[in-house]
């Protein structure tokens, strides 16, 4: 039977303004879209290279910045298991020595684009965006406490190139990778072997502290799982990253939580 003709079947049907029949069309479409919107997508990594946009970019320190990465879905996870990480590409750049970088023979030399590993400070869990906190090697002399000098030719390629993005850039990204990872609970796997464990010892240095960030958190949203103790060492009080993630972790977990830090430089 028309909406919009009387049929013909020996009775006449009361037309139905157009106007009505789309709105209830209008209202039909609206609601497939709010389904399709609330349904849960799938995690972003799979292993292959996409591009994501940089929506924020922190200075935490000097030498120090958060990049903030929004993936395409708000409701979306971007899906790195516990203990992996993932991969930023950047293009290559010739240091000021030919085929040099740093003083040193440029071991990218030739290759137009480079590739770095970085884990996370976010959560696992977190929907909708993830960030990354980097040091930054400028170029320069840096001069250590105890009067040595330390001369930085070129500085750090991606630390240099991220640092310098502006909001809205896009970079590519792939994952998870790596070959360990948290299972839940007391477990470890490490390639195709799983141990567990009563209680987790890690130690970190310098920028090596992320990996072991997101492990603790891991481990300490789960009430049952063992406690966990770090030692952190750096050179100087300054160079100590997510200091404020790991001190929270502490002060949230006194009886499962322990971090302690060393310093070659101490103030």
């Amino acid at each position: 039977v028309s909406l919009f003709a009387p049929s013909h079947t020996g009775m006449d049907l009361p037309k139905v303004p157009w106007t009505f029949a789309l709105a209830a069309l209008a209202i039909l479409i609206l609601g497939i879209v709010a389904v399709v919107t609330t349904l849960k997508p799938p995690p972003f990594l799979n292993r292959r290279r996409q591009k994501l946009k940089v929506t924020k970019i922190e200075s935490l320190s000097h030498d120090v910045i958060k990049l903030t990465l929004t993936l395409p879905r708000a409701n979306q996870k971007l899906g790195l298991p516990v203990g992996k990480h993932v991969k930023v590409f950047g293009p290559n750049k010739k240091g000021k020595e030919d085929r040099q970088w740093n003083g040193r023979p440029d071991p990218e030399e030739g290759r137009t684009e480079i590739e770095r590993k970085y884990t996370p400070v976010t959560c696992v869990k977190t929907a909708g965006y993830f960030e990354l906190v980097l040091k930054v090697y400028r170029p320069g002399t840096v001069t250590m406490p105890d009067g040595k000098e330390m001369e930085w030719t070129d500085g750090g390629k991606m630390s240099q190139y991220l640092c310098h993005l502006k909001p809205n850039s896009t970079v590519e990204v792939s994952g998870p990778w790596g070959k360990h990872e948290y299972l839940g609970g007391n477990k470890m796997q490490s390639g195709r072997s799983v141990h567990k464990f009563t209680h987790l010892a890690m130690i970190a240095g310098g920028t090596g502290i992320t990996p072991m960030l997101q492990l603790a958190q891991a481990i300490l949203a789960d009430p049952a799982a063992p406690a966990v103790s770090l030692l952190y060492a750096n050179k100087t009080e300054g160079d100590i990253l997510v200091r404020d993630y790991l001190d929270k972790l502490a002060e949230a977990h006194p009886q499962r939580f322990r971090v302690a830090y060393t310093l070659d430089f101490p103030p």
